[in-house]
């Protein structure tokens, strides 16, 4: 399709404006002057010495915007028919398969020795805590907004001054930072500190000790029985130990 417009001077950038915002946008728009010094704009290119071309408009291709499909948020593991850990929060986790769970514990054992050695935690309880917060899964969210492998909530992250709690050496660091905050409140005790950690400080210092909610109870159980089976039969990671830091 061949558009030309003829027009004096007067019209001329009217003329642009028409054809830039027409249907063809996909070629340039050319301007000539013709014998009798009449303006013609067309998209096509004109032959001839009656006609003397004085510019060449660039046109931009339009092109119709598809909204991107919004990457999907990955939750927590694929849910299966095998032994689950159930969150108070709805939200469940999968830790049947022990060579994955080991394998992913080895992946970040470096990372929680280190954070361990620097905030004079046990790495055997950051263990037991990520696997009964998150089964070691660095993307699991919770409904009430728990984020990542210690399943830290945005106040506990900006409390202890890490910028993305959703980066798993930082979530670590975080959690570290504020379960040994909990064991020098309570003077060491390991059970309070992890009930403290579930159900906070303050339900602790109310009861003197472990809250009675069914939650906490359990909570405190499990994390507890898994240090001490971890005390016992040493860390998946135990091969990377940092002389450094001893």
């Amino acid at each position: 399709m061949n558009i030309m417009i003829k027009t004096p001077l007067l019209f001329l950038s009217l003329s642009i404006t028409l054809l830039l915002s027409s249907s063809i946008t996909h070629a340039n728009v050319y301007s000539y002057v013709s014998a009798d010094g009449s303006r013609i704009l067309t998209d096509k290119r004109m032959h001839g010495k009656a006609y003397k071309l004085i510019k060449v408009y660039k046109v931009k291709t339009r092109r119709k915007k598809i909204a991107s499909k919004p990457k999907a948020i990955r939750t927590s593991y694929r849910k299966t028919s095998s032994k689950k850990r159930r969150r108070g929060n709805g939200i469940v986790y999968s830790c049947k398969n022990k060579q994955h769970l080991a394998s992913k514990a080895r992946t970040y054992g470096r990372t929680i020795q280190v954070y361990s050695k620097i905030y004079g935690v046990e790495e055997e309880l950051i263990h037991a805590i990520v696997k009964q917060e998150s089964c070691f899964n660095e993307r699991a969210y919770s409904r009430t907004g728990a984020i990542g492998l210690m399943q830290l909530m945005p106040g506990t992250a900006d409390m202890m001054k890490i910028s993305d709690p959703w980066n798993p050496e930082q979530n670590i660091q975080a959690g570290v930072k504020y379960i040994g905050q909990m064991l020098s409140m309570f003077k060491g005790k390991k059970r309070f500190a992890v009930a403290a950690y579930n159900a906070g400080p303050g339900k602790v210092r109310k009861y003197r000790g472990i809250p009675p909610y069914r939650e906490t109870k359990n909570y405190v159980k499990k994390v507890m029985a898994e240090y001490r089976r971890l005390k016992r039969q040493g860390l998946p990671n135990s091969q990377y130990a940092l002389a450094s830091l001893r």
